[in-house]
């Protein structure tokens, strides 16, 4: 193995066997046990039996099941079979007694069939089609050797080098500055954790301790109702607020920044409330950036806002949860410039790079920080790799950083490039798609790869902003596109209320419920897109028919 790799021992260790006559008693205790394995018909079921027969039974059962996830993810449909919306939900005792290999098969096809296959090129609500066949592979390995990252000499030899290598690529690629060589598990700077809420989570928990120092062990100096939390406006995302609530220190005390008609923060509003908070006697714990939020998917003013923070010493937090593909494309990367520049980037992969959940990072660009919220738990050894010191909320951890690893060592970072890149286009193709109806509007230009829209009947283009009632009526024409494109099985585009919208046929200050979708799926084409496109505009006409007939 190449010393270069990070599962390679500096110091290899030769492994000597031992010959019979030097453990006889060790030999003797391992032919007891197998007589009991035999005696029990139950033990046959598990991986490890030493029986042919009984691991190509145990192989044919894998293959069985592979066949069954592959076919869900090979289907062109969204979904095979709808599972209806139900008011109650009773269920029945454990079994007593166990079912064949063949009925359990025949359970996990009838659960596939019944699950959304996020891999079908229509399946355009978000991002996630999980269907890389490296990440994939490696998922499948991941239970296999079945590592618990939360300690590295005895759980996790040579995955606890595999999860900082994928950081330190992560951390370098975003542009913080990353060593030529670590010496200690804590230098690493960046840990994977269980999605984007944690991952956000663990960003507010190294806020907290940059603000008040020792805080994580003595608790905070000060009353949580006197603690700030800035966001920008509309378009918010809710983990900040559920982070804040889990850490004590109350989601209303979020203060939301008001945002200009593209949802970035107004650099002069937020100097406002930075000013306006601390005179209140009020400390703020962190400001919050999207590098391409849930909704609109736009890139706020990453370089503006961080000279803002830095120049009144505010934690600087990045959600680039989606933006994060753009650092991997030198054609779009300008697109977050600034981003090495915070203090914390909360990134996920399950999103952007096809890897099936979960894989999220919380990245820092002072390693300090993160650990500064290291674990104070005798269970965890303190060996000098061990990931477990670093990893808040969560002691056993699976090897799921294994399924990023493989993606980047299977398409390497310029192949990553080059289908950002062609995601990019792509989603500008179908931008200029919807510009072409004339019964569709455009809600957004994004900066990464969502389109936000809203179908409009010709009779509301009377070039003034339409009324109330209206709103209202386009609002439930459009849930009622959504929801018919859901329950066909077809397809699936998202939809959800916006509180405020810049156009100029909308008022500015009504709710409107807005369609959108986020290509993630190399397989989806353009061809995709505009069937749905013309379904949507089919389906509109159908809902307005309706109303006046």
């Amino acid at each position: 193995m190449d010393s270069s790799s990070p599962v390679g021992s500096q110091h290899p260790t030769t492994l000597t066997t031992a010959g019979k006559e030097d453990r006889p008693v060790i030999q003797e205790g391992v032919q007891n046990e197998s007589n009991i394995a035999t005696g029990n018909p139950l033990f046959k079921h598990f991986v490890g039996s030493s029986e042919p027969e009984d691991q190509q039974k145990a192989l044919d059962f894998f293959n069985q099941v592979l066949d069954i996830g592959i076919n869900l993810k090979s289907q062109p449909e969204v979904r095979q079979k709808q599972v209806g919306v139900r008011a109650t939900q009773s269920f029945g005792p454990m079994p007593e007694d166990g079912v064949s290999s063949d009925q359990l098969l025949e359970c996990f096809r009838e659960i596939a069939q019944h699950s959304t296959n996020f891999a079908s090129p229509k399946f355009l609500g978000f991002p996630d089609a999980a269907n890389s066949i490296p990440a994939l592979g490696a998922a499948m390995m991941v239970p296999f050797i079945n590592q618990n990252m939360c300690n590295q000499d005895i759980q996790a030899p040579a995955a606890s080098f595999i999860e900082m290598e994928v950081v330190h690529w992560l951390r370098q690629q975003l542009g913080f500055q990353v060593p030529s060589e670590y010496t200690t598990v804590t230098e690493v700077g960046g840990i994977m954790t269980a999605g984007g809420c944690l991952s956000n989570t663990v960003g507010m928990m190294a806020a907290r301790e940059a603000l008040f120092p020792g805080s994580g062990m003595t608790g905070l100096p000060v009353v949580a109702s006197q603690i700030r939390v800035l966001v920008p406006d509309v378009i918010e995302h809710y983990s900040i607020r559920s982070a804040m609530a889990w850490l004590g220190m109350g989601e209303t005390n979020v203060v939301r920044v008001p945002v200009d008609d593209v949802y970035r923060m107004k650099i002069h509003e937020l100097e406002r409330i930075i000013k306006e908070e601390r005179a209140a006697g009020h400390h703020i714990l962190a400001c919050i950036a999207y590098a391409g939020d849930s909704r609109s998917m736009r890139i706020d003013n990453l370089r503006d806002v961080g000279v803002v923070l830095r120049k009144h010493k505010i934690w600087f937090h990045v959600d680039a949860c989606h933006g994060s593909q753009l650092a991997f494309s030198r054609t779009h990367r300008h697109r977050i410039a600034g981003i090495e520049e915070a203090d914390s980037v909360t990134i996920d992969p399950h999103k952007v790079l096809w890897i099936p959940y979960m894989c999220s990072f919380a990245l820092f660009k002072d390693p300090k920080s993160l650990a500064n919220v290291s674990t104070n738990s005798d269970l965890i050894l303190k060996t000098q790799w061990s990931l477990g010191q670093i990893t808040p909320c969560v002691g056993s951890k699976a090897f799921d950083a294994l399924k990023l690893w493989s993606t980047i060592k299977y398409f390497g970072r310029s192949g990553i490039e080059s289908l950002i890149d062609a995601r990019l286009a792509l989603t500008e193709e179908f931008q200029n798609e919807i510009d072409r109806h004339t019964e569709v509007i455009l809600l957004n230009v994004t900066d990464i790869n969502a389109c936000m829209f809203i179908f409009m009947p010709q009779s509301l283009h009377q070039g003034k902003r339409i009324s109330g009632k209206d709103v209202e009526k386009l609002n439930d024409c459009n849930l009622f596109i959504k929801t018919a494109i859901l329950e066909s099985g077809d397809a699936l585009v998202h939809g959800f209320n916006l509180k405020r919208v810049s156009h100029p046929l909308l008022p500015e200050d009504d709710i409107v419920y807005v369609l959108r979708t986020i290509n993630g799926n190399p397989l989806t084409t353009a061809g995709h897109l505009k069937e749905i496109l013309d379904t949507v505009v089919e389906l509109g006409h159908q809902f307005y028919s309706k109303g006046s007939s």
